[in-house]
């Protein structure tokens, strides 16, 4: 329960996990010293639980309705649940109420529900409420914490909010110095996967995360080396420091971490050919199946690789096709042509991999979209493969669905450009005796 003895439990990061102890920080006591000022001194192993106390700006005991509201939240294992309870006692939630509430929605809700949760009128109360707590509290009083845990809901959430963003980031600004491995890493992800490109943002952040890279986590070192590389704020000193650090503490990457480093690497144009060497000895075919997020991980892998250029490292694609060949059941659409355009990129024509890629496409044709199918099959041509079998299962497909309305129009252009590449296939192969395809 809340207050509650025993010993502190280490939260772990959020963007992947979806953890937090949002009971522990009504408990000073339990989890840490505090100074004459009712302020939680700093916790390494505490970083992503919110330590607001009372209304958020301060050491203010707690009131025990808002004690128990957090339990209620906290245990609340659906949105409707959330959504009960804010139905219910909204006039007496307080900052930390606001906060876990948003968190527990980002962490419960699925993927097909975001958007209804963002219509849904309790939602648009806890996001008006918070957006003028924000607006009042003085600037440096919100924890780091709180800080970091809202932008990442906000992004979880798919809440693109210029505004609210905004006034997170004049929060995060003057508190930067406070922020610890796993908020800097859980803030700079949310805003560059959310698109706010924060230039002042980055620039204060990546001096703090310098200074404390000896104590991130394998996780936190690779959202923030993709963070940094998806905003465009590459700090090359800063990577050669994070890609130093890797070689030191590889070991402790799991295939998620060190396929997401690499492919930061690659999309920062940053080259480490000591740290890719590295990483490719790490990719043992066993190691990567296992990964619980296989298919993305095996992406990741191809992206980065391909990359790096023409001809290296042929053990990894070698890897990377064994690994996705067996599982490609398990990919999204999107992941598999992804994963054809890399190696089509790196010139590896590894025919068993797209034997069987032709065979899942056939299988889930209907799952494409058309920019994912034009993609695909411009990676079959570059490589000089053969696209028939994908173009008569398109055409079977149009052909069976007839024009019964306008949404099988799309279906029609990739039947056709199918169709031409193979007949361009075809006749490179005629005239050229199988040739590569496009330069």
């Amino acid at each position: 329960g809340a207050g509650g003895g025993g010993e502190p439990v280490k939260a772990q990061s959020l963007i992947f996990g979806g953890g937090g102890n949002f009971l522990s920080k009504y408990s000073s006591v339990q989890r840490g010293a505090v100074g004459g000022d009712g302020l939680s001194r700093r916790r390494r192993s505490d970083g992503a639980g919110i330590s607001v106390a009372g209304d958020g700006v301060g050491g203010a005991t707690p009131n025990r309705t808002n004690v128990q509201l957090n339990t209620w939240l906290v245990h609340a294992k659906t949105t409707d649940k959330i959504f009960q309870v804010v139905d219910m006692h909204f006039n007496h939630f307080n900052a930390v109420n606001l906060i876990t509430a948003l968190h527990r929605l980002a962490t419960v809700v699925t993927g097909d529900r975001k958007a209804s949760v963002r219509r849904d009128g309790r939602f648009r109360q806890l996001i008006g409420r918070l957006t003028g707590h924000l607006e009042s509290s003085c600037r440096g009083s919100l924890k780091p914490q709180d800080l970091s845990n809202i932008a990442w809901a906000l992004t979880k959430l798919g809440l693109l909010n210029a505004a609210l963003f905004s006034l997170l980031s004049e929060h995060i600004l003057l508190t930067i110095d406070a922020f610890e491995p796993v908020n800097l890493s859980m803030t700079l992800w949310a805003f560059a996967r959310s698109g706010f490109l924060d230039e002042k943002l980055f620039r204060v952040a990546a001096v703090e995360v310098h200074k404390q890279l000896p104590e991130f986590q394998p996780q936190q070192i690779a959202n923030t080396a993709w963070a940094m590389a998806k905003s465009g704020f590459v700090d090359e000193d800063l990577f050669d420091a994070v890609a130093r650090l890797t070689l030191e503490k590889l070991e402790d990457f799991h295939p998620m971490n060190f396929s997401m480093l690499a492919y930061s690497f690659a999309l920062a144009k940053v080259s480490h050919p000591e740290l890719f060497d590295a990483i490719a000895k790490r990719c043992i075919a066993t190691t990567l199946a296992k990964a619980s997020t296989a298919p993305h991980v095996v992406t990741n892998l191809a992206l980065a690789y391909s990359e790096v250029g023409v001809g290296q490292h042929p053990e990894v694609f070698d890897t990377v096709a064994h690994v996705a060949g067996n599982s490609l059941f398990n990919f999204r659409t999107q992941q598999i042509s992804t994963l054809a355009t890399a190696f089509a990129r790196a010139e590896v024509k590894h025919e068993e991999l797209f034997r069987r890629i032709s065979s899942a496409v056939v299988r889930r044709l209907a799952e494409f979209r058309q920019t994912d199918l034009q993609d695909l099959l411009a990676a079959y041509d570059r490589l000089g493969l053969s696209t028939t079998g994908i173009a008569k299962a398109v055409q079977a497909q149009q052909w069976q669905e007839e024009p019964r309305s306008q949404t099988t129009t799309w279906m029609s252009l990739a039947a056709g450009f199918a169709l031409l590449l193979a007949l361009a296939v075809a006749w490179q192969n005629q005239i050229a005796g199988g040739g590569r395809g496009l330069p």
